[in-house]
């Protein structure tokens, strides 16, 4: 029964979009005798290959990719949402811990800001209220912050609203990632991240709520337009980043749009 409802919620999921930017979430971390520092987790977006120079974040460091496993075998490149064991060189075990993410070089940025779309589970006793301590979980990584309400004064179970997260620490995320709050005891809520590089918002303004109902529902133009009156005038790696939307897609984006005025 179980496998059959699975089955049936990947037929009528859809496929998330591979921007050709791959990110590993580690979650764990362990040595192999003869082989070295090897990370396992689930590769989104993008692929990776043996050979391949990455990036571990969020300390910024470099390594090199001597060999990949998915479900005990070796293979020359994964493809997105696969489970796979990378063998990296050139970097200690020490050096690295679970919540860590493998990317290509250059082109994510820690954050310790988050503008988020967030649901309060409906069993909480009592609402989620502004500035409120929680534990934050996104990929395989944990930071404690608070939660900045921005267009109610709470959030009651079962509800969600808009919200921007401030971390003590760090994490590594991107536009369209799932996350769950917890507070000491329990599970509060979750959602998705719709900003990892946002200004500090003053509540209840009536244009940043436009721009992040944008940005989470808009039409790939809309929410183009939204980013960029948002972050201003930026790089295309930036943009991709903050926007989840592929290079080739944005320059034809750009193009269409100037030939449109």
């Amino acid at each position: 029964e179980l496998t059959t409802n699975i089955d049936v919620l990947l037929e009528n999921t859809s496929t998330r979009r591979d921007i050709s930017k791959p990110r590993l979430a580690i979650d764990r971390v362990f040595t192999m005798k003869g082989f070295g520092t090897v990370v396992t987790g689930t590769l989104e977006d993008g692929s990776l290959s043996t050979g391949q120079t990455v990036e571990i974040l969020p300390a910024g460091l470099k390594a090199g990719i001597r060999g990949l496993q998915t479900h005990k075998k070796k293979i020359d490149t994964v493809l997105p949402g696969t489970r796979v064991a990378v063998n990296l060189s050139g970097i200690s075990l020490e050096a690295l811990s679970k919540g860590d993410v493998v990317a290509i070089p250059g082109w994510l940025k820690p954050t310790r800001f988050m503008d988020v779309k967030l649901r309060a589970i409906s069993s909480l006793s009592r609402p989620i209220t502004h500035n409120k301590a929680i534990t934050f979980h996104t990929g395989s990584s944990e930071s404690i912050g608070k939660v900045r309400l921005l267009d109610k004064a709470k959030i009651n179970p079962g509800e969600s609203g808009w919200a921007q997260v401030v971390l003590s620490h760090p994490v590594v995320a991107t536009s369209g990632d799932a996350f769950v709050i917890r507070s000491a005891t329990n599970t509060l809520g979750g959602g998705t991240i719709v900003d990892t590089n946002p200004k500090r918002h003053r509540r209840f303004q009536k244009a940043v709520i436009d721009n992040l109902e944008t940005k989470e529902r808009g039409s790939p133009e809309e929410i183009l337009i939204a980013t960029l009156e948002e972050i201003g005038p930026a790089d295309l790696n930036k943009i991709v980043t903050s926007t989840q939307l592929s290079e080739q897609v944005l320059k034809e984006l750009a193009i269409g749009m100037e030939t449109q005025g």
